[in-house]
Parts: C-alpha cells; structure tokens; sequence
C-alpha cells in the first residue's frame, strides 16, 4: 500500500508542476515586437551607440554591405526583409546573444549590456517595431519571452 501511495503522490505532483509551468508559460507565450517591447529614449541611445561600432560594415542605413577592409566578406542587412527573414520566429534574446557575443567583428563581446539592450531598441524601431512606455530590460530571460514577428497576430 505504502508503494502505491508514494507513486499516486508523484503522479499528483507532477501533473500539478506541469499544470504550474503551463500556466505560467503561457503568461509569456504571444507576446511579440509588435507590444512595444522599448521606448523611444531607449532606441536613440541606440541609434548613437550603433554608429561606431556597427555603421562601419551593416552600414548608416543598416543596409549591410562590405565588412570594413574586406573587399569579399559582408555584413548583413539589420533591417527590412532581408533581415526578418532570418530572424521572423526567433525570440529577441537569440538576436541579443548574437550581437552580445559576437559584435563588433574587430572586439567580439566589448559592448556593455545595456549598450547592446540599446542597439537592439534602435534595431526594432527601424524594422517598424512600435516603441512602448518602458525600456527593455538587458534581461536574456524577458528577451527569450518576446518573438520576433513580422506582422502583429
């Protein structure tokens, strides 16, 4: 009897654990670029930072082109549909680590947090991203809740 008790506990437990973390994913799921996920003071700080360190080979215009010095190498483009081709579907903490990490090419991984958080303000608002009433915080776990999408579901 005691082993019957103990595996009808485990099986309660589990299904109410279960039960807890769908409920509580399901507080993160559908929440995308389009909830205004930055604000405006957030994107121009962005915009000044991004100038430097990333103009240089995605260009002003955040067109991509030629990495600086390379003549055969390229930057991609970090807006329009080039660029949401590539990340449409994937949660704005994989765009965050990937410019945490690997940018700027010539000092991979040099830019703070919040200068990275910045940029990537400055990215959603030039890819038509409405602002919010509060900056995105330089938190991989809230930027892994929100999806990039192309149009607002």
């Amino acid at each position: 009897m005691h082993g019957k008790f103990t595996m009808a506990a485990l099986v309660v437990t589990t299904a109410a654990a279960a039960w807890f973390h769908g409920v509580a994913r399901g507080q993160e799921v559908g929440r995308t670029v389009w909830d205004g996920v930055y604000s405006v003071a957030q994107a121009e700080l962005g915009m000044h930072r991004y100038t430097a360190p990333c103009g240089s080979c995605h260009g002003r215009a955040l067109e991509g082109g030629h990495i600086f010095g390379s003549r055969t190498r390229t930057a991609p483009a970090l807006r329009g549909d080039a660029f949401l081709s590539h990340w449409t579907g994937r949660p704005v903490g994989d765009l965050f680590h990937e410019i945490s990490a690997y940018m700027p090419l010539d000092r991979p991984g040099s830019l703070s947090d919040e200068a990275t958080v910045s940029i990537l303000a400055f990215l959603m608002r030039e890819n038509g991203f409405p602002a919010g009433t509060h900056d995105l915080p330089a938190d991989i776990a809230v930027m892994e809740t929100i999806q990039i999408a192309r149009q607002k579901k």
